[in-house]
């Protein structure tokens, strides 16, 4: 009794437990780092893989042979004559044995085979999902990580305008206004700091939620970079070979095909289960005082004479015929959705290269230009002020840029089957 209650007290104890130790996770995270680490400790795909052990269990049961049915009966004279034998009482023992002899055996094998490859189908699919979020997720903590450094440093140049005009104001060469308009944008760009940095922290809560880490944060590694390892830059060119991957990778293509194989084995199945099942009998039956015996060997079946299963057989050809259908939207979907970000990708990119050859690589000279025509007297605070809004919106505008064509690259991997799962 007392090992019982110490088992049923670890049982508790386990059930309690953390998901995932945080103290073994890194601090800094990197793409292949995180893909690896929600393949193998994701909660959410490990729920997932149970299905590949309830479909196991399935094979386990339709391999099985049918189990024979022992019967024993005795019987005594109640009353009157003895009309049936001589003795004073008679006893008789049989056994039956189902034979499956029209093959029902094998479907059921191969049926419970491709239900176990779509359960893993399942699994790649579903770790294809939870790669591409956390991907995306990552990606979006890169950004804001950016976000805030640039947030941060913008914030020092406008308490430095700031320092300046109030240097001005106590001289007597700017106003009040001057003054009051800069504080303005200092608080301004304080909230923005704020929300960057709110930003990044739900996106590192999103990467601790996935791997079930409540007191993990962690950081991204590296800077955003478009055509990376990740991501290669000949993606948008190479069309026929994403095409393939399309057709031999795609997660839900796979599942669909699994599906439509495990649909069509069933159909094989209802088919030879029509059949009736003979039984084979074999028994002996004896008698006492005085003793006499005779053996039996017989063979019965059942007759579909109302039932033919026709139903079952109807049933499962409309799931073959529900699993083609699925698996040919799925595949025209996929072409289109491929299509679509390819198309969107290029847009990015292009979009990237214009800003960054006319706009990016000039912001920095135009923040001193203004700060020398404000010192000159030559400007007004409120083209300093907007000078120094326009380079950090500048720079902003460079990040959401090239975080959108990473997310595009990733969305690209992840529909061709090259980003996990």
């Amino acid at each position: 009794m007392n090992g019982w209650r110490l088992c049923i007290f670890m049982l508790i104890l386990v059930s309690c437990a953390p998901a995932a130790n945080s103290q073994d996770l890194p601090e800094s995270l990197t793409l292949p780092v995180l893909l690896r680490l929600v393949a193998e400790r994701s909660p959410r795909l490990a729920v997932e893989r149970v299905g590949i052990d309830s479909a196991q269990a399935d094979l386990i049961t339709a391999g099985a042979l049918p189990n024979p049915t022992l019967s024993y009966g005795r019987m005594r004279p109640s009353s009157g004559a003895n009309t049936m034998f001589e003795g004073n009482r008679q006893q008789q023992a049989g056994v039956e044995f189902p034979l499956l002899i029209a093959g029902q055996r094998g479907a059921r094998i191969e049926t419970a085979e491709q239900g176990v490859l779509g359960a893993r189908a399942r699994v790649g699919l579903a770790g294809g999902e939870l790669a591409l979020r956390a991907a995306e997720l990552l990606t979006g903590l890169q950004a804001a990580q950016e976000r805030t450094a640039v947030l941060a440093e913008a914030h020092g140049e406008f308490e430095r305008a700031a320092g300046l005009i109030s240097g001005r104001l106590d001289s007597g060469m700017a106003s009040r206004y001057d003054f009051a308009r800069v504080e303005i944008e200092v608080a301004a760009i304080a909230v923005r700091f704020a929300d960057a940095r709110a930003d990044a922290a739900e996106k590192s809560a999103g990467l601790a939620s996935l791997l079930g880490a409540p007191g993990w944060r962690p950081r991204a590694a590296g800077v955003l970079a478009p055509g990376s390892e990740h991501a290669p830059g000949g993606m948008a060119r190479d069309l026929p070979a994403l095409r393939a991957s399309l057709a031999s990778g795609n997660p839900q293509i796979n599942a669909a095909r699994r599906e439509e194989e495990t649909a069509r084995a069933a159909v094989r199945r209802a088919e030879l289960e029509r059949w009736p099942v003979p039984v084979l009998s074999l028994g002996r039956t004896w008698t006492n005082e005085p003793f006499g015996a005779a053996n039996f060997i017989g063979l019965s079946t059942e007759v579909p004479l109302f039932d033919s299963r026709q139903g079952q057989l109807s049933k499962a050809q409309a799931e073959l015929r529900a699993a083609e259908r699925r698996r040919e939207a799925l595949e025209a979907e996929a072409e289109v959705e491929l299509a679509r970000l390819l198309d969107a990708l290029a847009q990015r990119r292009a979009a990237l290269e214009r800003f960054e050859r006319n706009v990016d690589v000039r912001s920095p000279a135009l923040r001193q230009m203004a700060e020398d025509a404000y010192r000159l007297g030559r400007s007004t605070v409120l083209e300093l002020i907007d000078a120094a809004r326009t380079r950090v919106d500048a720079r902003i505008t460079a990040i959401d840029l090239r975080a959108f064509a990473v997310q595009q690259e990733l969305r690209i991997l992840a529909i061709t089957g090259g980003l996990g799962g």
